[in-house]
């Protein structure tokens, strides 16, 4: 009992030790109720690639969550790949069950093994949108990089500044070590726009160029900002020759969403 407790509370300290965005500007009383663009019952389907050390991969398992991670990389192409695309779902839920307290829920899915939701939080309002990204075992990774954010209005040259303290839990040999708590400080700034081609169609974007300095290095993202389906592409240059991206290859709005017991029973979190 004593380890489970004691489990139960490093888990709970890293993510509190992952939500110090300070200039994050929150909705307290509503979280969903100024969404414009990540409303709930929508679905954004992402393609996504790691490069290691120039060669591109995808996971061919992918399990777990801070030091009991467990991953596999295997070449583009492999058999039996475990996460060929993520599914980022908006869902409505009662305030008094949302583990994201001023925050709009959105839960991360894995296709094709569809095992378990991912649940975190975004914010949106006319302030700012931030998105927690996936961190489900390799994603751990993308803990010490800056975060999916943008200020409001949206105007080329607009800087801002933030940090955050992550915990241990999340380093790994691959992307980084560190002992106890590891500060990052971000700088974002939106660089300019671009038209980019997608699965799904034209669309303008605002690139918005952001780096994580810490006592391990600098990570950067670069992200790609639709004011009609908000973050559509993500690159990440992460630490030791290591990078991950992910681009928007399908979208679905007015969605209904199964249960946990139907999603574990049928594989299906989208009902029919």
């Amino acid at each position: 009992m004593k380890l489970n407790l004691t489990l139960l509370f490093l888990i709970i300290s890293q993510i509190i030790f992952s939500q110090q965005y300070d200039s994050v500007v929150y909705d307290k009383e509503n979280p969903d109720a100024n969404n414009e663009i990540y409303k709930t019952g929508k679905v954004y389907v992402f393609d996504y690639e790691i490069i290691y050390k120039g060669i591109k991969h995808k996971l061919k398992k992918n399990n777990g969550m801070f030091a009991s991670n467990d991953f596999e990389l295997a070449t583009i192409g492999a058999d039996s790949i475990m996460v060929d695309k993520i599914h980022l779902i908006v869902q409505p839920i009662l305030e008094a069950n949302s583990s994201n307290e001023n925050q709009t829920q959105i839960s991360y899915i894995e296709e094709p093994a569809y095992q378990s939701f991912h649940s975190t939080g975004l914010v949106e309002n006319e302030e700012n949108i931030w998105i927690h990204p996936i961190r489900k075992a390799f994603f751990n990774s993308l803990e010490t990089a800056p975060f999916p954010f943008v200020k409001k209005p949206l105007k080329i040259g607009l800087e801002w500044k933030d940090e955050m303290k992550i915990g241990q839990g999340w380093r790994n040999e691959m992307w980084g070590t560190w002992d106890g708590q590891l500060l990052l400080t971000y700088d974002y700034r939106i660089t300019g726009k671009e038209t980019l081609t997608t699965e799904i169609g034209e669309l303008d974007c605002f690139i918005i160029e952001s780096s994580a300095n810490s006592t391990i290095g600098e990570t950067k993202l670069k992200s790609y900002f639709s004011e009609t389906y908000g973050f559509v592409r993500l690159e990440y240059e992460l630490l030791n020759n290591l990078e991950v991206n992910f681009w928007l290859v399908d979208y679905k709005t007015g969605k209904k969403f199964n249960d946990m017991r139907t999603f574990y029973q049928t594989k299906e979190y989208i009902k029919q």
